[in-house]
């Protein structure tokens, strides 16, 4: 599986996204449904009569929070396995995280503002919650009442750092409130409980892995089924009230190898679906690993890519990480407010940005794209705000930014963008990110354009990135803004006629103005890129998707290697 890491460092950020899932590691039995209709009544109740104990209880207090939100995510997750055609094994977790958000001051000025020049650990304690895995609303309340607490001792030590911070530091660029009004929202939408059949799905995984013994150049492989129920609930002290949530099914598929100079090379495919018929059958899933092993024999005889700079096409998964990495995280709000961030798109509304072909949205309210579910589709976001489509880019112009309820200057209220991993802080996010071409061609057409563009700038060839991994990039003022998008399939486009020729050990790099400004075409293709992104509040399922584009000038660097030689001994029966 792809391991996933992001940090977070005073003002250097990583933002880092990928297509795996966590390992469910512990097992258990869930001893509730946590899509069960009673449930979800008995839990809001709980968080309810707690936000009104604590009104009752700081009534009169001049240090009052002015906003408490609490949060509940049940998790009921069930992993299976095939291994080589043998079983792996099941895992069944259930868990629960809790989630306290609370301001003391106004919101003009309250306890989540940022402290400047303060170090790593200066930022405000946010208590852990661990809801119990029961429905029983005094223990719940118990839970939170501490979480409570701690919460608002802490709101009330930030905040005297806030006001003595603000009052021997310059005037800040961006001087808008902390925390912006939002409609109410009630809304009661339980979710069903995990139900498949297990028997079947083993035989399908089992089945699926065994395809990878025809293949000894794969040293390690499986087939793997993730079904996971997420039920929801939040309530505020201004009267929201969201049980909502969603079932999440991928099947994933994986190989890895290592090539004779002691590259480790791995191929992993999947498909993310929000519900269980939208699966493939079982001839689908055999398809899908036997074009990931023959890819990764493929890739293991490939020559390593020499560093090179030119033409490319990005295929539309590629292309959609492309726009994610060096587009999307540059327009999440906050960044705009921060002056330890790069703020590269800041002073830039209404201005072109990209070519006038181009358009760009995020639209958390598709659930669908070409026929491929998105991972980055829901309801409400983790404020409690309705779901927006919101135009980012229209014909090249940059219009919008993706905003939770915190405001920046001229963009005072959400649009539906604030998001979390369950236990963070909220802050914008992206969550279906869209592409969108009012001028394309033919895929065909595409490549002769490549080639002709190869033959202008007088290179040897070009290149087509064809699949990808994920990518990541930086946004702080202490690093390079810079992005590196991380490919599985490249080839080698010539001039001369020459067939493809397929590459390994390639990272695209680049900076996003640049690059940007090279973009030549688009074609009337479009790709799914769905996966989990990671940033400040933790991993978000999001998606990004775009048709596939012509780039004048991109430039690549070799992968980091192992320099391990392959295994001594061959596979067992050769």
């Amino acid at each position: 599986m792809t391991s996933r890491n992001t940090f977070a460092l005073g003002s250097l950020l990583l933002t880092l996204c990928l297509v795996g899932l966590d390992d469910a590691r512990a097992a258990g039995v869930p001893e509730v449904s946590p899509g069960a209709a009673n449930a979800a009544d008995a839990v809001m109740a709980a968080l309810a009569d707690t936000l009104q104990s604590l009104a009752d209880q700081t009534h009169g207090n001049p240090d009052a929070p002015y906003f408490t939100a609490l949060g509940l995510t049940d998790e009921d997750t069930l992993v299976l396995g095939g291994v080589q055609g043998t079983w792996g094994g099941d895992q069944r977790t259930h868990s629960r995280t809790g989630d306290v958000d609370l301001r003391v001051g106004s919101m003009k000025l309250d306890n989540t503002h940022k402290l400047r020049d303060a170090g790593w650990f200066e930022g405000a304690d946010r208590p852990a919650v661990q809801p119990p895995l029961t429905n029983d609303g005094a223990v719940i309340r118990a839970a939170y009442l501490r979480g409570l607490d701690d919460a608002w001792r802490s709101a009330k030590r930030q905040l005297i750092k806030i006001r003595s911070n603000d009052a021997v530091k310059v005037a800040r660029e961006d001087s808008s409130d902390d925390y912006s009004p939002a409609p109410l929202s009630v809304v009661h939408r339980p979710v069903a409980p995990l139900s498949l059949d297990s028997a079947a799905w083993k035989r399908i995984v089992v089945d699926s892995s065994a395809v990878y013994l025809e293949f000894p150049e794969v040293y390690d492989s499986g087939v793997q089924l993730v079904a996971k129920a997420t039920q929801r609930w939040l309530a505020t002290s201004e009267g929201t009230r969201i049980a909502d949530g969603g079932q999440h099914y991928r099947i994933a598929t994986w190989g890895t190898t290592v090539a004779e100079d002691g590259m480790e090379l791995q191929v992993y495919d999947y498909l993310d679906v929000a519900s269980l018929d939208h699966l493939p059958d079982a001839a689908a899933i055999r398809a899908m690993s036997r074009q990931a092993a023959e890819r990764l024999v493929a890739l293991r005889h490939a020559p390593v890519v020499e560093p090179y700079s030119g033409p490319a096409i990005l295929r539309g998964r590629a292309a959609g990480v492309f726009f994610h990495e060096i587009f999307g995280h540059r327009i999440e709000g906050h960044r705009q407010k921060d002056e330890d961030e790069g703020q590269t798109f800041t002073s830039r509304v209404n201005q072109r940005i990209l070519p006038d072909f181009l358009s760009v949205v995020d639209d958390p309210t598709v659930a669908q794209r070409n026929g491929m579910d998105l991972n980055g589709t829901y309801a409400y976001d983790d404020e409690g705000v309705a779901a927006q489509r919101v135009q980012l880019v229209d014909k090249g112009i940059l219009r919008n930014f993706l905003m939770s309820r915190a405001p920046i200057e001229n963009f005072p209220v959400s649009n539906g963008h604030g998001r979390r991993q369950p236990g963070m802080a909220v802050v914008p996010r992206q969550g279906n990110l869209m592409v969108e071409a009012s001028r394309s061609v033919p895929y065909a057409t595409l490549r002769k354009m490549l080639i002709e563009e190869v033959k202008r700038q007088n290179k040897p060839f070009g290149m087509i990135f064809d699949d990808i991994s994920g990518g990541f990039t930086f946004t702080g003022r202490s690093e390079p803004n810079a992005f590196a998008v991380q490919p599985v399939v490249v080839w080698r486009v010539y001039a001369d006629g020459r067939s493809d020729e397929l590459v390994r050990g390639v990272d695209l790099i680049g900076t996003p103005l640049t690059t940007f400004e090279r973009i030549l075409a688009a074609g009337d293709d479009v790709d799914v890129f769905n996966g989990v992104c990671g940033a400040e509040s933790g991993w978000v399922p999001v998606s990004a998707s775009s048709p596939s584009l012509l780039v004048g000038e991109v430039e690549v660097q070799r992968r980091e290697k192992a320099n391990d030689r392959p295994p001594i001994l061959p596979p067992p029966g050769m």
